[in-house]
């Protein structure tokens, strides 16, 4: 049973030294539940948020995420166009993890994927907001010591990833060779590490007049897997957003200002279908033989995509690979068949979820 929000009110005071609350509500991010929570309004009139962790994995993506916000400096902040939450406390449990998590509140409403059009000035925001992202300093992430990934580590990561998942043997060989391809592809892995967020997908993103031609970002959440490596992993979510992807890539690239590797998109791409294998890994590891079968149906229908191209290697550099609509609608299969069983899941970074709230609170005290 989910804590009451005045429960969650009274651990945000020890949290908070000084705190006084002056009114609590329950709040969910539109997460996966990982999470109790609440949205509190100090008595200084601050609104904040108040998240207890369900279990230990959830506790230390809590620590991982107040280390990345603490990370984030006044000047680091000052460089990106949209607000980011801010720590305001942390209660440790009995583990040394987080009992508690308070952060300030950053309003507005979940970006709804199928409202980024083609050609907007919201979807070309989007990439300028990424490569804003991007542009900040590698010493944000050094200096904290957060995970920095040079291009050697960041291709061995994808090499190990590839490796675990076809070692289930549930990934049809088809899919490992091309894959082992674009690893191969010595083209494909020139690029400068940036620092990335890691886990950007429709969930993390807040608007403020969302679908309206004004709409704008306002805010973007989640930051615990904050570091330094490939740029493309923060792109390949946006491939889900059918032709307004390439006017994310574009206002990308404008504001890169010529910072951008001609294989970004490529890689962005293998990215995408990589995270069907992460899907699978997730189902194996959390023993979850619907997850497995789930990622099995998604990798066979990826295989059908590819089949149905005369060279679809990802490592062949004049070669047609996936089209973004391709792409989109296997994310989309992902997508439905996630939510069909347990709703977003970390581990599926690049899926994006259309909610149905009208802001980022409801009536639930479950969160993220």
């Amino acid at each position: 049973m989910a804590r009451h929000h005045f429960t969650l009110a009274a651990l945000a005071t020890n949290a908070v030294p000084g705190l006084e609350v002056a009114a609590a509500q329950p709040f969910t991010g539109g997460g996966t539940g990982a999470f109790d929570a609440a949205l509190i309004t100090s008595a200084a009139g601050e609104h904040l948020v108040v998240r207890v962790p369900l279990g230990a994995a959830a506790a230390r993506t809590a620590a991982a995420e107040a280390h990345a916000l603490s990370a984030l400096t006044p000047g680091a902040r000052h460089r990106l166009p949209f607000e980011v939450p801010a720590v305001r406390g942390l209660l440790p449990g009995a583990s040394g993890l987080p009992a508690a998590f308070v952060t300030t509140y950053v309003p507005g409403q979940r970006v709804r994927p199928g409202n980024v059009r083609a050609g907007g000035a919201f979807a070309a925001s989007l990439g300028a907001a990424i490569a804003a992202v991007h542009a900040l300093p590698t010493a944000v992430v050094f200096d904290a010591g957060l995970p920095m990934a040079s291009v050697a580590e960041a291709r061995a990561g994808v090499a190990g990833l590839v490796t675990r998942a076809a070692g289930t043997g549930s990934v049809p060989g088809l899919l490992v060779d091309r894959w082992r391809s674009a690893l191969d592809d010595a083209a494909l892995w020139r690029f400068q590490p940036t620092v990335t967020h890691g886990a950007l997908a429709a969930e993390a993103l807040l608007s403020t007049g969302r679908g309206s031609p004004t709409e704008a970002l306002a805010g973007v959440l989640h930051w615990a897997d904050l570091a330094v490596g490939d740029p493309a992993r923060d792109l390949a979510w946006a491939l889900s957003l059918g032709d307004a992807a390439e006017t994310v890539l574009t206002g990308y690239a404008a504001a890169r200002r010529g910072g951008v590797d001609t294989d970004l998109h490529r890689r962005a791409l293998l990215h995408a279908e990589l995270e069907l294998a992460r899907w699978l890994l997730h189902g194996v590891d959390a023993h979850r033989p619907d997850v497995v079968a789930d990622a099995g149906a998604l990798l066979q229908n990826l295989v059908r995509a590819v089949e149905q191209r005369t060279a679809a290697s990802l490592a062949h550099r004049t070669a047609p690979v996936l089209s973004v609509g391709e792409v989109e609608r296997m994310l989309d299969d992902q997508r439905d068949l996630v939510l069909a069983h347990t709703g977003p899941v970390r581990t599926a970074q690049a899926s994006t979820v259309p909610l149905t709230t009208l802001d980022h609170r409801s009536r639930s005290s479950r969160s993220e």
